[in-house]
């Protein structure tokens, strides 16, 4: 009798540990996952923070007149009153 519960003692700590490593390993990879997507986002952030210095610094070279046409096609024209 008391081999039974021994034996029934070691399956129990076999699963308990099993289920356990499922687990830890479960969570982990969520870990690893939500890590990877803040790299990806943090590398979006750059790439735009990057793409609008080049668009400030070409605005920065264009002379008024040049600003005012490209300008043109995106604001209202003026109505008279």
């Amino acid at each position: 009798m008391m081999f039974i519960f021994a034996k029934l003692k070691l399956y129990a700590a076999l699963v308990a540990s099993t289920l356990l490593a499922v687990v830890l390993v479960y969570y982990r990879g969520r870990s690893d996952k939500k890590t990877e997507m803040e790299y990806q986002l943090k590398d979006e952030r750059l790439k735009n923070i990057l793409r609008a210095k080049e668009v400030q610094d070409e605005v920065q070279e264009l002379s008024d007149d040049t600003i005012s046409d490209r300008a043109s096609k995106w604001v209202r024209p003026r109505r008279n009153k």
